[in-house]
C-alpha cells in the first residue's frame, strides 16, 4: 500500500492541469522531438521546485521556467541544434486544399519574418499572440511592468510588420505605397 505525499499530489495536479499548455509553448517554437524533451525538462524543474510554485499562478511560473529552458538551449545550440517547428506539422483543420496551401504560405512568411527578429521581440509576440496571454501575464513572465510589456509588444509588432512588408515582392510593395499615399 502506497501513500501519496502532499508534494506528489501538488505536482501531479500542476502536471495534469498544465502539461498540454507547456508542450504547446514549445511546439510553437520547436520541432516535435525537442518540444517533448523541453517539456519534460520543464517539469523536472517543477518537480524539484514544487514548493516554490505559487498557488494560483502555476502556469505563469511554468512559462518562466520554460522560457529559461529555451534560453539555455539557445546558449548551448552548438552542442545540440534545435529546429523551429515546421508549418507543415500543423494539423489540417478540414479546410479545402487551396485554403490550406494559402494559409501555409502565409504562416511560412510570418514565421520566417518572426525568425528574423531579435529573440526578445520573438518572445513577446509569441507569448502575446500564440499563447494568447494578457498583458499583465506577459509582463509577469518577462519580469517587467505591464506598461513596459505593452511598449515592447508595440515595438515588436512594428518590427514584424516591417519585416513582412520588406519581404513582399517589389511589385507588391510599390503597389501598396501607391495605394496608401495621396492620389
Amino acid at each position: 500500500m502506497s501513500t501519496t505525499s502532499a508534494t506528489e499530489t501538488r505536482y501531479q495536479a500542476v502536471f495534469e492541469r498544465h502539461h498540454e499548455q507547456v508542450y504547446a509553448y514549445f511546439r510553437r517554437r520547436l520541432d516535435t522531438e525537442s518540444a517533448r524533451d523541453f517539456t519534460a525538462e520543464t517539469f523536472v524543474v517543477a518537480w524539484r521546485k514544487v514548493g516554490d510554485i505559487p498557488e494560483g499562478s502555476e502556469l505563469h511560473w511554468l512559462y518562466k521556467v520554460a522560457r529559461n529552458v529555451l534560453r539555455n538551449a539557445y546558449r548551448a545550440k552548438r552542442r545540440s541544434p534545435i529546429r523551429f517547428g515546421e508549418v507543415s506539422d500543423r494539423p489540417d483543420r478540414g479546410d479545402s486544399p487551396e485554403a490550406v496551401v494559402v494559409r501555409n504560405e502565409e504562416d511560412r512568411e510570418v514565421i520566417e519574418a518572426l525568425h528574423r527578429l531579435r529573440r526578445n521581440d520573438q518572445e513577446i509576440l509569441l507569448l502575446s499572440v500564440w499563447e494568447e496571454l494578457p498583458r499583465d501575464d506577459v509582463a509577469a513572465i518577462l519580469g517587467c511592468s505591464p506598461h513596459a510589456a505593452s511598449q515592447r509588444l508595440h515595438r515588436a509588432s512594428r518590427r514584424l510588420a516591417a519585416e513582412l512588408n520588406n519581404r513582399r515582392p517589389l511589385t507588391e510593395r510599390v503597389t501598396l505605397r501607391r495605394e496608401e499615399g495621396p492620389a
